[in-house]
Parts: C-alpha cells; sequence; structure tokens
C-alpha cells in the first residue's frame, strides 16, 4: 500500500509542477511584453527634429542666456524660430526653460548643448 501513496503523491507532485511551468511561462511572457511596450513610452516624440539638432538649439538658448537675453525674449525668438503649435516647439520651450532654470546656472554653452542631445539620445 505504501507504493500506491508514493505513486499517487509523484503523479499529484508531476501534475503540479506542470501547471507552476505553464503560469512561469505566461508571466515570462506578459513581462517581456511589458518591458517592450514600456520602454518605448518613456521617450518623447521628437517630431522632425533631430537629438543634434535638439542640442544645437540648447547651444543658442544657453548663448542667449549669457548675452543677457530675458527668458521673454527667448521665448519670443524661439516664436520666431517655430511659429504655431507643433511637438518641435513644444521640446524647445522645455529645453528654454532648462536653460532659464536652475540646470542653466551650471551649464557653459557647450556643455548645455551636449546634455541635451545626449538626453535625447538615451530617450528622456
Amino acid at each position: 500500500m505504501r507504493k500506491v501513496f508514493i505513486i499517487e503523491d509523484m503523479t499529484t507532485l508531476t501534475s503540479h509542477f506542470q501547471i507552476l511551468a505553464s503560469h512561469l511561462h505566461r508571466a515570462l511572457i506578459a513581462g517581456c511584453l511589458l518591458a517592450a511596450t514600456t520602454s518605448f513610452a518613456g521617450t518623447y516624440p521628437l517630431g522632425s527634429m533631430t537629438c543634434p539638432e535638439i542640442g544645437q538649439f540648447a547651444s543658442k538658448a544657453m548663448q542667449w542666456r549669457e548675452d543677457g537675453v530675458t527668458p521673454k525674449e527667448a521665448v519670443a525668438r524661439l516664436e520666431q524660430l517655430r511659429p504655431g503649435e507643433s511637438v518641435e516647439k513644444k521640446n524647445l520651450m522645455m529645453v528654454l526653460s532648462l536653460v532659464y532654470g536652475g540646470y542653466g546656472d551650471s551649464w557653459t554653452v557647450k556643455s548645455a548643448g551636449d546634455a541635451m542631445r545626449i538626453d535625447c539620445e538615451t530617450g528622456r
């Protein structure tokens, strides 16, 4: 009789392992899909601009700041460069806010461009 219990226990145990493996397989697939979708969700749309172009604008904006251009004047200059509403203009407004904000206190013309280009290339 003892052998019967061992065989039944082994059958039950094997069945449980098969169910567990099935659940793990499904969880692994779901995790991969989630990771793939979230990696694309974190980046911001660039519109027609490239990351080097965003870096160039950051350098230009930093030069404006160093030349004494006020934030209000910088926004007016941006409006001349990119009239109307667009994805590109929203991104450049963000760059202006960083340049004229706390980050700009420690940036140079070159480092502002490098920082924004690298930030863009890493998808932030």
